[in-house]
């Protein structure tokens, strides 16, 4: 240690009269207060390099002392220092520790465990503390997992599982896991659930005693289902008061039900009441039969709502309609504002009719208990013009109605003084991403009006409109609505920028805002890291160029350090660049080897996971783990990689935990965790059937890849796991769950009648659109499957025998189903009141063909009398089921509102000759000239846009339509060539953003699809940062001919990863075979460009022959992110 190393230390150690330990606690404390603003970094780095070894030299000592003094508060400062030391300083200072050391501190924590407090932020930390304390002990014992019994919800799966599984024949092992089960890990639990199963253990489930069973009960609800199916019916009951609190799973649940429910009895409703929360899984029959519904605040009924509460009960499904029932048979007006607040978790099923019928009062009292459900735009409509105060609005009103801003329309936004909205900025911000395109322009326009721009009409914000050139006077926006302006408004200049950075440097600018204002700043290439922390979220607009002038690696990497922990993340083509940047001076001579070290500790994880597919290979089995424990941890940030790149991780995983040739072990597919919905078809075929088996139930929570998939759904019709399909029960498919979905069409088609009874096909289909909608789920996008779940439902909703007519569905049989499960001929058929208590559903599936929209359509007219009648928020919630008007019908629909328009413009399948309708008939009934039309109007319009013809196109003013391709942009319009290229000419006239070759990637990144547009010769052009500012859908709808002829080799190599991958089928067949090479190479960022030679930053990463220091230099960088 250098002089000043050794005074800090020597201070801290000699105090005359007080202890050491408070003397260290008080230093550490110290070490762990944040660093104060315009501190300089590189002092509070080195304060934590001597932090470091202080402990790494003194912790034994400490150890021996605290079990001496018995200090909780300095033991508690010690632990908060390991949890915020880099794994593999803290993995060095365990391992070299003396063992009986460390087995005493590990002793210590467990004795002071009540007083320590670990934040959940750092309970992975702890584990892996703990996990390296355990690797000290010599065995793993019965008695030490005992001792250790608070700290076991905080082990990795993989470390409590190095435990002996004859520690669960231990009966105080089984009481200590009781007692700490509300703190485990469902995947803990599944891990020891499957260890009871070892025959050694306790022999055959149905042999297991009520002893056992009561000692094992936390663990029955992870085990198996096709396990937990072995229960008899004696077990079951033998455990009746127990199986209430258990936190039984669907399947489960229904099992455990058909023993305890007996619906012979007169004792109905006391047998619901023992039932507990498994009510929540009865099927509307039984209920009928044991209760029936019909009082809106009787105990069954409070109790199944406290289900839909807490997400047990779908709000969509056929037992939330019963209830629904019961409100609305007693009408709404009968209750008191505290019953009604009850019925919350249901108000987005509650039709429009029903709201209307309730008072001033009992809405407002509403409110407060809608937080965190779906208020549907239509209702938020609805409720916002009756709630909002027309005269002498407050903040305070506005401010407690800001569940319902997305029912904003030109009403009520008219009735909102400047004023109120901007204050009010602060409590509406949450609610901003809910608005509609068209409602954020709306807001804009509010400003923009306000502030100069000339008003041609007499009907308030709406019908503002620029002519064509003019500018608006420069606003003073809300701070709220800055990262929701196009360029065009985002008038902001360099003075005012770093002269108000404090202000500006925690917005979520979006990706093409960050890029602008950068350039506004002209930030200069010697600026401090310290001044470019002070950006905040505007360092996100960083440019390639700024990153290669940095000299220095430390320097280099720290700035790495800052871009990857940005709330707002990191762009694709940024991305590229560090990489190929890292890249190219890891094989310039004589690197900086010592500035790739522990300072590297706090890097974001996204930065490993971020990993170059080409890199992986390169790895050690060690970073490899690393990798893996990030994405257990973090599903999500795994899901958001292309599919080749997690797929690539996958494989290289499984690698590095099980040898080619090798079997797939139970412990290796835990290991994995998410990535095993990756493997490619050997890898899975690598997985012995009967531990597929057992994983069924993680698999359905997990993404699984098209290959995974299709590989999953043959081994599941293997006679080890489920069999042919033809002869599964219910059984089998409860087992299956969503897999099910992994089956071919052909085989879910031979899945009998009487395996696929109404709950279970209900539950089924719940479960697979519960996931959809989860945010998991949406990041997956897997392939449609609407084929799929026709063939599941056809037994219901078509007649068994042929000659048998159609049966005419309810709206608890469409609920039970989804609405395009059914033909046009039997949503004719349907009484009224089914299909206005199912209106919702049918308005929003996709999946309805013409036929079916039109004879919805047709229902509704009878419903609410013709179109020329239709109120706003009926438009609103008929959505997508007005593509059933006709033409006539199209034209009587009043569209002067921009709400009404938008609500057109938002759906998309109109064909050519109703877009021509739709924007004729606006521009009629607004008597509005093209070259009037605003950016408001232009935004509401949508894909209706698409009815001007070309030369109408034309006159469309180029200001209004810069400002408007940022909500355009995100449409997949369907225009003509021809049309597209009249609007992507727009955007290059004096108004717009100038000749195509002056473009910087951000207005690319903000026209989005508009892009596809431009003319051949100008695309062909294209630079490399222009062509990576493309947004992946403007790529993928690029017309394939023009696409082929456009983009060389050299361009398309150019691509990022992301934008690679949108490349659709359709495109790569029109390229020739060079051209798919560079594809195929930007796709998986991993070989030489054509004809690219020297420092190749434009390609990104290098080829493989590099010498072996560059291998090692990359596995120490990676190895020490964490």
């Amino acid at each position: 240690m250098d002089n000043a190393r050794e005074a800090t230390f020597s201070s801290c150690f000699y105090e005359g009269r007080r202890s050491v330990l408070r003397t260290v606690g008080e230093y550490l404390e110290q070490e762990e207060q944040p660093t104060p603003p315009g501190f300089d970094p590189t002092a509070s780095s080195s304060s934590g390099l001597s932090k470091r070894e202080l402990l790494a030299c003194f912790s034994p000592v400490l150890w021996e002392l605290l079990q001496k003094e018995k200090s909780v508060w300095a033991l508690q400062i010690l632990v908060q220092a390991y949890l915020h030391m880099p794994p593999e300083n803290l993995q060095q200072l365990v391992l070299s520790a003396e063992r009986e050391a460390a087995q005493g501190f590990l002793t210590l924590m467990r004795r002071s465990w009540a007083q320590l407090q670990v934040p959940p932020s750092e309970e992975q930390a702890l584990g892996r503390l703990t996990a390296l304390l355990l690797q000290r002990y010599p065995r793993l014992t019965s008695q030490l997992f005992i001792d250790l019994s608070p700290l076991i919800p905080f082990l990795a799966v993989s470390d409590l599982m190095r435990f002996p599984p004859s520690l669960l024949a231990n009966d105080s092992v089984l009481a200590a896991i009781r007692d700490y089960s509300p703190g485990m890990r469902p995947e803990q639990k599944e891990a020891l659930a499957r260890r009871l199963l070892a025959p050694e253990l306790f022999g055959e489930v149905p042999a297991w005693p009520q002893e056992l069973l009561w000692a094992v009960l936390p663990l029955l609800p992870h085990l198996p289902l096709e396990n937990f199916l072995q229960l008899s019916p004696h077990q079951i009951q033998a455990l009746e008061d127990s199986w209430p609190a258990a936190g039984l799973g669907p399947g489960h649940a229904r099992h455990v039900l058909r023993s305890l429910v007996n619906q012979s009895v007169q004792d109905g409703e006391e047998q619901v009441r023992r039932l507990g929360p498994l009510a929540c899984f009865l099927s509307p029959e039984e209920l009928q039969s044991l209760v029936p519904l019909n009082d809106p605040m009787g105990p069954v009924e409070r109790g199944l709502l406290e289900c839909a509460a807490n997400g047990t009960l779908s709000p969509q499904g056929r037992v939330a309609y019963e209830l629904l029932g019961v409100l609305r048979s007693s009408g709404g007006a009968v209750l008191s504002p505290r019953e009604l607040r009850v019925w919350a978790p249901l108000f987005p099923q509650l039709g429009l009719r029903f709201l209307q019928e309730l008072s001033e009062p009992q809405l407002r009292a509403m409110l407060p208990a809608l937080q965190g459900t779906s208020v549907t735009p239509a209702q938020a409509v609805l409720l916002l013009g009756r709630l909002l105060p027309r005269h002498d609005l407050s903040l305070e009103e506005l401010c407690s109605l800001h569940l319902l801003l997305p029912g904003l329309n030109s009403q009520t936004l008219q009735a909102i003084p400047r004023r109120v909205l901007v204050g009010a900025c602060s409590c509406l911000a949450p609610e901003l991403s809910r608005l509609s395109a068209c409602q954020t322009a709306a807001l804009l326009q509010t400003f923009r009006v306000k502030d100069g721009v000339k008003n041609m009409g007499t009907t308030g914000a709406g019908a503002a409109v620029c002519i064509a050139g003019q500018q608006p006077i420069p606003t003073t926006w809300p701070d709220c609505l800055l990262p929701l302006l196009p360029l065009k408004l985002l008038q902001l200049d360099s003075a005012a920028l770093l002269a108000d950075r404090r202000r500006y440097r925690e917005l979520p600018w979006s990706e093409q805002q960050a890029q602008f204002l950068w350039k506004k700043m002209q930030v200069p290439t010697n600026l401090t890291l310290r001044n470019l922390q002070a950006l905040g979220t505007l360092a996100g607009g960083m440019s390639c160029e700024f990153l290669q002038q940095i000299n220095s690696m430390a320097d280099f990497l720290e700035v790495v350090h800052l871009i990857y922990q940005l709330p707002t993340g990191v762009r694709g083509s940024l991305r590229t660049c560090i990489w190929a940047e890292l890249q190219w001076r890891m094989t310039m001579p004589e690197p900086e080897l010592v500035t790739l070290g522990p300072e590297l500790s706090g890097l974001d994880t996204q930065l490993l996971l971020d990993l170059p597919v080409r890199l992986m290979d390169r790895l050690s089995n060690e970073s490899i783990m690393l990798v893996v424990e990030l994405v257990r941890g973090a599903p999500e940030q795994l899901l958001a990689l292309t599919p080749l790149h997690r797929a690539a991780l996958a494989e290289r995983a499984l690698q590095s935990l099980a040898p080619e040739e090798t079997t797939v072990s139970r412990e290796v597919l835990e290991t994995l965790g998410p990535l095993v919905g990756f493997l490619g078809m050997e890898s899975t075929r690598r997985i012995p059937l009967q531990i597929l088996l057992a994983h069924l139930r993680q698999l359905q929570g997990f993404c699984l890849g098209e290959l995974f998939a299709t590989e999953l759904g043959r081994l599941l019709l293997q006679e080890p796991i489920l069999g042919k399909p033809e002869l599964w029960s219910q059984d089998e498919v409860e087992q299956a769950g969503r897999l099910v979905f992994t089956l071919s069409t052909e085989a879910i088609s031979l899945i009998p009648r009487e395996a696929l009874g109404p709950e279970t096909l209900e539950r089924l289909l719940e479960k697979q659109q519960s996931w959809e909608q989860s945010r998991a789920g949406q990041l997956c996008r897997g392939p449609p499957l609407t084929p799929k779940k026709a063939a599941l439902v056809a037994g219901v909703v078509r007649p068994a025998v042929e000659d048998l007519p159609e049966p005419v569905p309810n709206c608890a049989d469409v609920r039970g189903t989804f609405p395009a499960a059914w033909a046009a001929t039997q949503i004719a058929e349907m009484e009224l009141s089914d299909f206005e208590d199912c209106l919702a559903l049918f308005a929003g599936d996709p999946g309805l063909g013409p036929e079916e929209l039109r004879a919805a359509m047709r229902k509704a007219k009878q419903l609410w009398g013709p179109p020329r009648g239709f109120r706003p928020e009926q438009i609103l919630q008929l959505g997508r089921l007005l593509i059933g008007l006709g033409e006539r019908e199209l034209q009587e629909l009043t569209l002067v509102d921009w709400g009404v328009l938008s609500t057109l413009g938002q759906i998309d399948g109109w064909s050519s000759v109703q877009l021509r309708v739709v924007v004729s008939s606006f521009l009629r009934q607004s008597g509005r000239h093209v070259s009037h039309l605003d950016f408001l109007h232009l935004t509401a319009l949508g894909y209706t846009l698409c009815g001007l013809r070309p030369e109408e196109l034309q006159h469309i003013s180029s200001w209004e339509f810069s400002q408007a391709a940022l909500f355009l942009g995100h449409l997949h319009l369907q225009c003509s060539e021809e049309q597209l290229e009249v609007l992507a000419q727009l955007l290059v006239l004096p108004g717009g953003f100038g000749p195509v070759s002056n473009w910087g990637p951000e207005i690319f990144t903000e026209i989005g699809t508009i892009a596809a547009g431009i003319p051949d010769l100008a695309l062909s052009a294209l630079l490399r940062e222009q062509i990576q500012g493309l947004t992946p859908l403007a790529i993928s709808v690029i017309p394939a001919p023009k696409f082929a002829v456009v983009f060389g080799p050299t361009q398309l190599s150019s691509l990022t990863s992301v934008q690679a991958v949108a490349v659709t089928p359709e495109q790569m067949a029109f390229l020739s075979s060079e051209q798919r090479r560079a594809v195929a190479w930007a796709q998986y960022e991993g070989k030489e460009s054509p004809g690219q030679q020297g420092r190749s930053r434009a390609w990104g990463l290098q080829d493989s022959s590099q010498p072996s220091w560059t291998l090692a230099l990359t596995i120490c960088f990676l190895g020490n992110l964490l």
